[in-house]
């Protein structure tokens, strides 16, 4: 976008990101100076586990993954990242200097990125800013307590049907570019299980699939497949962020 049109424009036509969105016009305003508009580049570390946090990013387009240490060597994603949310959890709970997760890009796309700094300025001096992001925290929770119990009670194949579905909600309906191993990886279970898997959805008639690129070709058909637990975290997130 030329930048005399950029100028122009209100902020909130200029942001894809829905915590940046449900900022009051002129709370966005204070803080546009403060944001870089970033690329994101597959397998891209934004932050590495147990490392002070310098840079916080608003995801624009993409996905990225939060993942814990399972064992030595081993990520398993415990939550996932779209235009929905923002990587700076620990920031907001004090906690900026060694938090335990790691943030890698898993989906290319684009983000508005702020410093550590400047991020803290704005959750002090901003009361806008500083709401939606408690109650962004607090949809965090619920998403990762749900997935809990979606992990200890549900099918690999139900599983797999709700990360399917909020990665299609994170991408805002955009097919989702991951490999077979990518998968398996995120979900911390065996390649075949997930080749298994995407085969029988895509014998339902929910998934068109390649080993590179998941199309989601009947998105009802998905979520009948699915357990409860998609509709439970997207209604929460719906009720928390306007």
């Amino acid at each position: 976008m030329p930048e005399f049109l950029a100028a122009a424009m209100p902020c909130q036509a200029l942001v894809k990101n829905r915590l940046l969105q449900g900022l009051l016009p002129g709370d966005l305003q204070m803080l546009w100076p403060r944001l870089a508009h970033v690329e994101l580049k597959p397998r891209q570390i934004l932050h590495h586990s147990g490392t002070p946090m310098e840079s916080i990013y608003f995801i624009e387009s993409g996905l990225v993954a939060v993942s814990a240490k399972a064992s030595p060597g081993k990520w398993v994603e415990v939550w996932m990242i779209g235009s929905e949310g923002m990587t700076g959890l620990p920031v907001l709970l004090g906690d900026a200097e060694c938090p335990p997760f790691r943030r890698v890009v898993q989906v290319r796309g684009s983000a508005f990125r702020i410093s550590r700094a400047d991020f803290q300025s704005a959750v002090e001096n901003i009361a806008s800013w500083r709401a939606i992001l408690l109650r962004y925290t607090e949809f965090v929770l619920l998403q990762t307590s749900q997935s809990a119990i979606c992990e200890a009670h549900h099918t690999l194949k139900q599983r797999l049907c709700r990360w399917l579905l909020m990665a299609h909600d994170a991408l805002d309906g955009e097919d989702i570019p991951l490999t077979h191993q990518m998968l398996a990886r995120l979900l911390g279970v065996r390649r075949a299980s997930i080749t298994e898997c995407l085969r029988a959805l895509g014998d339902e008639g929910a998934l068109d699939n390649t080993r590179a690129l998941i199309c989601v070709g009947n998105r009802e058909r998905l979520e009948s497949l699915a357990c409860d637990c998609h509709t439970l975290i997207r209604s929460e997130y719906r009720r928390l962020i306007k």
